[in-house]
């Protein structure tokens, strides 16, 4: 039964996140921060920091050197699971403007700008606009099977799943990046007006960028002899379907979840039936479990990046990421 680890990751989370809460408001967190205006010096960057890495990279690059990016989520570090500390913290009070992605992605934030009160930062969600799919079916499918033991995990499910029902991985979808890098531009040029036309710019040439990279997926994707896949986890949907390829079953029943030996048996019989030929998993590595399954079926594993975290080891930008994915796309789908 999975039940009681995700229940109590979601409560040690919750009280982390209190209990950081209470420490920022002793120290002063509760006071009204000071700001400049972004226009007080025309040569300071501004301050921004960004949840995690699709959202920092965009600011990084349509910003340029009037930007000083810093990333809420650290290296090496899960989305789903992230638990502020007060150093974090500490960024957000300092920053000019903090920059999201939405859709209840980040449930961690809203809380935190709270605790700073009147001297919170401007706060940007740039999935506005973007297409979006609905929840994870095989993640509705979990939910349902252990609704009849833990009323409890249907609570915090539909939490996880947000109130709308929808998929949150909107940046893996090379359109809705477009959507994305225009929406940093707007937003930068409301807090810099003296340098909207750069921003705009700058923009302009990562949307070029970002149409090679949709004309390339289309051009190798035709010669792909199959379209089904397994995944350890449902966050490359959108992905896919730019791609024409399907996501049939995932490892994990719900975000940061392991799977119980009869939902195992269930993606093996479907993986089977379905005659899927390869398994996706996220970098750096796949588990032992993955492998196992893998060897059963007789079918190879390649690592195809989620682009939520940063690796400390790589600096490389959302358009070199994401054509390293079509590259893998290519070799694993031929």
């Amino acid at each position: 039964m999975v039940n009681a680890p995700y229940i109590t990751k979601i409560i040690a989370h919750t009280w982390h996140t209190l209990l950081l809460v209470w420490a920022l408001l002793l120290v002063g967190g509760c006071q009204p921060q000071q700001r400049l205006a972004s226009d007080a010096s025309a040569s300071a960057p501004l301050q921004v920091v960004a949840t995690f890495f699709p959202v920092a990279d965009f600011v990084r690059q349509v910003g340029g050197e009037h930007v000083q990016v810093r990333i809420l989520l650290p290296p090496d570090s899960d989305l789903h699971a992230f638990a502020p500390t007060v150093q974090q913290m500490k960024m957000l009070q300092e920053a000019d403007a903090v920059f999201a992605l939405g859709l209840e992605a980040e449930p961690f934030l809203p809380p935190l700008l709270r605790a700073l009160g009147q001297g919170q930062p401007r706060i940007f969600q740039i999935s506005e606009g973007c297409d979006t799919l609905p929840a994870d079916t095989h993640h509705q499918h979990a939910h349902e099977h252990h609704h009849e033991h833990s009323h409890h995990e249907h609570h915090h499910h539909e939490h996880e799943e947000g109130e709308t029902g929808v998929d949150p991985h909107v940046w893996l979808s090379l359109r809705n990046a477009e959507h994305m890098v225009r929406n940093v531009a707007q937003a930068l040029g409301e807090l810099d007006p003296t340098h909207r036309k750069e921003y705009e710019r700058n923009a302009r040439e990562v949307v070029q960028e970002l149409r090679a990279l949709q004309a390339e997926l289309r051009a190798r994707s035709r010669g792909w002899k199959q379209r089904k896949f397994i995944a350890t986890h449902g966050a490359y949907r959108y992905l896919a379907e730019e791609a024409g390829l399907e996501q049939v079953a995932v490892f994990e029943p719900l975000p940061g979840v392991e799977p119980s030996a009869r939902w195992l048996r269930r993606l093996i019989d479907t993986a089977r039936r379905e005659q899927v030929r390869v398994i996706f998993a996220a970098p750096p590595a796949s588990s032992r479990l993955v492998d196992v399954v893998a060897a059963d079926l007789g079918v190879p594993v390649f690592l195809l990046d989620p682009l939520e975290r940063v690796f400390s080891e790589s600096s490389a930008s959302y358009q070199q990421r994401m054509r390293k994915n079509i590259e893998v796309l290519d070799a694993a789908m031929r």
